[in-house]
C-alpha cells in the first residue's frame, strides 16, 4: 500500500488574533498545495486515496486542495495527526491495503517518515513523501518526495 505524508502549504503567522490552530493558507501556500497535489495526481492516476488530515485549518485547507486534485470523495480528521506517536496514527487510521493520505505538520511526518521506513526528511512546505508500505512487516521504503517547486515528473523509460 500507499502511505502518502503531506506537509500543509504556507500559512499565514500566528498573532494574538489568530491562534495556531486557526492560521489559514496564504494565496501561495495554495499555490503550493495545488502544484504538489497536481504532481501526486499524475502520479496515483485514478487510484482512489483516503484522505486523513489534523484538524487545524490550515492541513485541512491543504487536504481539502489534496482531494480535488486526486479525486478523493472524503476527507477525516484525526487527532492522531497532532503527535509524533506513529504507532497510535498505524493503529487508528490504517485499516487495509488502500492507499491513504496523511496530511500534517513538519515535525510530525518527520517522525512517521523515520519510524516507516527509516528515512529523514525535513519537509518543505507543501512537500511530499510517498511510501511503499507493507501491512505484513508494519514497515515500508520512501519510494519519492517531492515539493511543490518540482515542475515536471519524468517518467523512467
Amino acid at each position: 500500500m500507499y502511505i502518502i505524508l503531506m506537509r500543509h502549504g504556507e500559512a499565514v503567522p500566528q498573532t494574538d488574533e489568530i491562534p495556531n490552530k486557526e492560521r489559514s493558507l496564504t494565496p501561495k501556500g495554495m499555490r503550493q498545495a495545488r502544484r504538489a497535489s497536481r504532481i501526486l495526481g499524475r502520479f496515483l492516476r485514478e487510484n482512489p486515496i483516503r484522505i486523513y488530515t489534523s484538524p487545524y485549518l490550515r492541513t485541512r485547507q491543504t487536504a481539502g486542495i489534496l482531494a480535488e486534485e486526486c479525486f478523493a470523495e472524503e476527507i477525516h480528521t484525526a487527532d492522531e495527526l497532532l503527535q509524533s506517536n506513529w504507532q497510535m496514527v498505524r493503529n487508528h487510521l490504517i485499516q487495509d491495503g488502500s492507499p491513504i493520505a496523511l496530511v500534517s505538520h513538519h515535525p510530525f511526518l518527520q517522525s512517521y517518515l523515520l519510524s516507516t521506513c527509516s528515512a529523514a526528511i525535513k519537509f518543505d512546505l507543501a512537500g511530499i513523501a510517498v511510501i511503499d508500505y507493507d501491512l505484513s512487516w508494519n514497515q515500508g521504503h520512501l519510494i519519492g518526495y517531492f515539493t511543490s517547486a518540482l515542475k515536471q515528473l519524468k517518467k523512467e523509460k
